[in-house]
C-alpha cells in the first residue's frame, strides 16, 4: 500500500544562488518569487519578477548547469534526475481518479515571463490536489517546449508541470504533455492563458491573465491513468526528492496557441536523463572522457595555434613538480609526439588547463 511519502517526497530547502531563481521549484518554500513594482509617472503600477541566469544554449545549457554555480553539483553527479524516458519499466501506474484535483475558476492570476519559461501564479487561488488524503496546494504553473519526458522514445511539442506543495513542503508536480492536432481541437485553458502572451514576450515582465476556467483540464486529467516516479528538479539545482505524476494520454493543442507559446518561450527542455538510480550522464560522460585522455595517446595536433619556434606545442600543466607536457608537431620526427598514458590526476589538470572545468570538484574523475 502506498503512503503519502511514498507519492510525493520531501525537497529539503537549500540556499540556492540567484542562478537558480528561475527553477521549477520556483513560487515554492523552495524559491520565493522577488517581485519588485515601480510606479510610472501616469501613476501605472509596473510589476517585475526576477530572472535566474541558467538557459538552455552554449555555456549557460544542461551540459554546463554544474559548472555555473557550487549549488548545481546534483546535475552532474546526481543518480535521481529528471527528465527521463517514461515507460512501464521506469514508471509506475496510478489509476485514474487515485489524485483528486480541485482547480476552482478564477478571474485572474499574475502572468509572468521569468527568463527561462512562462509561469502562472496559482497562489492563494484556492486550486488543490489530494494525493492518499494529503493535501497539494497548486503554486503555480510554466511550460516547457519541446516536452522534457519522452514516452517509449517520443517526444511531444509542449508540457505544463502544475507544481504542488503540501503544508509540510513536501512537493509534487504533475506533468501534462499536449500533442498538435490537425483538426484545430486543442485544450481551452491555454488558448485563455496565451490570450496576452505578447505582452510577456520581454524576460521579467508580469501581466494578468482573463478569466481561468481548469474544468475541462481537470475532467481529461482525473480520467486517465498517470505514470509515477521520483526524480529530480529539471532545472538548476536539480535537487532530487520530486515526485511527478506524468499524463498517460497527451492533451490536444492547436498549431496557433503552440506557435504562441513557443514564440516567448523558445527552446526550453533539458535532455533525458539516465534510468533513475543509474550513473549520472554527464558523470558517465567525464569518466569516458578521463578514460580516453590517460589510456588514449595523442597522435596528431592539428593547426599552428599555440606552436612555438621550433614546432612544439606545449600544454601546461600546473603542479609543483609537473613540468609543462611537450607534444610535437605531427611533421615532426621525434618520439615525444604524444601524451604518454598518465594518471587521472595529470588528466584532470590537463582538461581544467584547457576548459576550465575540474572534473574532480565535480567528483566525475576519481582522484
Amino acid at each position: 500500500m502506498r503512503t503519502p511519502t511514498s507519492l510525493a517526497v520531501l525537497l529539503l530547502v537549500n540556499p540556492f544562488a540567484d542562478i537558480a531563481s528561475a527553477s521549477c521549484g520556483h513560487g515554492t518554500t523552495l524559491l520565493k518569487r522577488k517581485v519588485t513594482a515601480s510606479k510610472r509617472a501616469e501613476g501605472e503600477v509596473v510589476k517585475k519578477v526576477e530572472v535566474g541566469k541558467f538557459g538552455y544554449i552554449a555555456t549557460q545549457g544542461p551540459t554546463n548547469w554544474a559548472a555555473l554555480t557550487p549549488e548545481n553539483i546534483q546535475c552532474a553527479t546526481s543518480k535521481k534526475q529528471s527528465p527521463i524516458d517514461v515507460t512501464n519499466v521506469t514508471t509506475t501506474l496510478v489509476q485514474p481518479g487515485a489524485l483528486a484535483l480541485t482547480f476552482p475558476p478564477v478571474q485572474a492570476a499574475e502572468f509572468e515571463n521569468i527568463g527561462t519559461t512562462i509561469e502562472v501564479v496559482m497562489e492563494g487561488k484556492g486550486a488543490s490536489t489530494v494525493v492518499d488524503g494529503k493535501t497539494f496546494d497548486l503554486k503555480q504553473f510554466h511550460f516547457h517546449s519541446p516536452s522534457e519526458h519522452t514516452v517509449d522514445g517520443e517526444y511531444f511539442p509542449l508540457e505544463m508541470h502544475l507544481v504542488h506543495e503540501a503544508t509540510d513542503g513536501q512537493i509534487a508536480v504533475i506533468a501534462a504533455q499536449f500533442q498538435l492536432t490537425e483538426n484545430g481541437e486543442t485544450t481551452s485553458l491555454l488558448t485563455s492563458v496565451t490570450e496576452k502572451i505578447a505582452a510577456i514576450s520581454f524576460p521579467g515582465s508580469v501581466i494578468e491573465t482573463g478569466a481561468l476556467d481548469f474544468a475541462p483540464l481537470v475532467d481529461v486529467i482525473s480520467k486517465q491513468a498517470l505514470h509515477t516516479y521520483e526524480g529530480s528538479l529539471t532545472t538548476p539545482p536539480c535537487a532530487e526528492g520530486l515526485k511527478f505524476f506524468v499524463t498517460s494520454q497527451q492533451l490536444p493543442l492547436d498549431v496557433a496557441t503552440f506557435n504562441k507559446i513557443k514564440a516567448v518561450v523558445g527552446f526550453n527542455a533539458r535532455f533525458t536523463q539516465n534510468n533513475v538510480g543509474a550513473e549520472n550522464l554527464l558523470a558517465l560522460s567525464s569518466q569516458t572522457t578521463i578514460a580516453n585522455v590517460t589510456a588514449e595517446p595523442v597522435k596528431e595536433i592539428e593547426g599552428n595555434a599555440g606552436r612555438n619556434d621550433s614546432g612544439v606545442i606545449r600544454v601546461p600543466v600546473p603542479g609543483p613538480s609537473s613540468p609543462a607536457t611537450v607534444i610535437a608537431a605531427p611533421n615532426e620526427a621525434s618520439e615525444g609526439n604524444a601524451i604518454a598514458p598518465g594518471s587521472a590526476e595529470q588528466a584532470n589538470e590537463i582538461i581544467k588547463s584547457l576548459t576550465g572545468i575540474d572534473l574532480g570538484a565535480l567528483g566525475a574523475l576519481k582522484l
